[in-house]
């Protein structure tokens, strides 16, 4: 048997121990009295995000039913139920509604962007059931009243551009150019770029902002040309990051570093083939080097015929903490579970943090990785179809958790 099969094999079985021990002792602990738990997601499903939104319920599901094939939570079973936000607020308020009030959910978890994030925390608040963001990261979703809103993958833009900031000063990079939406996740970024990158020595600094919609970025890149940037931003503009970064390509822009704004990957490399090896920079809330990430992803690829990505990675281990508050606590009381997540620590092998929290929710001891693609083999059996996989270039210090003025 070839090592790297006997690691994986190795890694499966240190997975079922460390994630399942909890369930374990569920055997012979007191039982919750109902059979079964529901909690709801609301992802987009239809729409501009479906193709990285979807696969976060397909995550959290196989963590649901593992731990349901282990005899469920203290003799419960647990119930994902999925509505469809349509990339639009009012949909996501309706389904939060939904979810609460006829399907009786214990928490909801999805929420792919900010905007969707703003219009449900308000309810998650009224209701008192928690929400738990995988990638919506602007700064205004929390304030320090909250107390039923949870990041896990993306810390809020500010804590973002630390790592950056900590990348562009370890790697002596003196020119940054950075192209920002006129929304509020671009206006944080540029805001902590300035606050940031701006002030270190010798590095010049020039952001250009563009309309969230826009998808012809040559104007703007022009612009950035005489500065001939060696790291060029597109985390800014998470709507258009990698159709800028195409552009910029045609352009002929020789910067040593492209940023992404936690994209699809695989698209990099459908929009700019090779140029996407060792150049671009990508952000990462998993630990794509470890064996029990390894193990877990093969068997979402036998299940699934697709490869566990970054939001499938975050679906799975945001069930394993909402199952081990339910069993820890020995509540299905939403409130209880809300203040156990908040005041403990919850650490998986294939997160790249401990997923600890401030009072309102902050991510306290997010370590954010930066990544890009080189060109090999996918480890066996995760992602046949693809010829990149990924290399950690800076694993950044625990970022400051952003607070709110309010």
């Amino acid at each position: 048997m070839k090592r790297s099969s006997v690691l994986i094999i190795a890694a499966a079985i240190i997975l079922a121990v460390s994630v399942g021990s909890y369930l374990a002792l569920s055997l012979n602990q007191p039982r919750l009295g109902v059979e079964e738990i529901r909690i709801g997601a609301i992802v987009p499903l239809t729409g501009p995000f479906a193709q990285l939104g979807s696969n976060y319920p397909l995550g959290f599901q196989m963590a649901l039913d593992e731990i349901n094939n282990r005899g469920g939570v203290l003799g419960a079973r647990l119930r994902l139920i999925v509505y469809d936000d349509k990339n639009d607020a009012k949909e996501a308020v309706a389904a939060y509604q939904r979810l609460v009030e006829v399907d009786k959910v214990i928490a909801v978890v999805g929420l792919d962007s900010s905007g969707i994030a703003a219009a449900v925390v308000p309810e998650a608040e009224k209701y008192k059931v928690p929400v738990f963001f995988q990638t919506a990261g602007s700064p205004g979703l929390l304030t320090k009243s909250t107390r039923y809103a949870f990041r896990t993958c993306l810390p809020s833009a500010p804590m973002v551009v630390q790592a950056v900031a900590e990348f562009v000063r370890e790697n002596g990079i003196k020119s940054v150019g950075s192209v920002v939406a006129s929304y509020e996740w671009g206006l944080q970024v540029k805001a902590a770029y300035d606050r940031l990158v701006g002030p270190l020595q010798g590095v010049t600094l020039q952001q250009e902002e563009a309309p969230p919609g826009e998808r012809d970025f040559t104007a703007y890149l022009r612009k950035l040309q005489p500065l001939n940037p060696v790291l060029l931003s597109g985390l800014g503009h998470p709507p258009g990051v990698q159709t800028m970064i195409k552009q910029a390509v045609e352009m002929g822009f020789n910067s040593r570093y492209f940023v992404g704004a936690f994209a699809s990957y695989q698209l990099y490399f459908d929009l700019i083939g090779d140029s996407a090896y060792n150049r671009v920079l990508e952000f990462s809330c998993i630990n794509w080097d470890s064996a029990e990430y390894r193990a877990t992803a093969e068997k979402f690829y036998q299940r699934h015929n697709k490869w566990m990505d970054m939001r499938a990675s975050t679906g799975y281990v945001t069930a394993y903490m909402i199952a081990n508050a339910i069993e820890k606590t020995r509540s299905t009381d939403s409130t209880v579970i809300a203040n156990y997540i908040r005041g403990s620590k919850f650490e998986h092998p294939i997160f790249a943090w401990p997923l600890s929290y401030t009072e309102w929710g902050e991510l306290k001891e997010a370590t954010l990785r930066m990544v890009t693609f080189v060109k090999q083999s996918p480890p066996g059996g995760i992602n046949p179809a693809a010829n990149w996989w990924i290399t950690t270039v800076h694993k950044s210090k625990p970022l400051e958790p952003f607070v709110p003025e309010k």
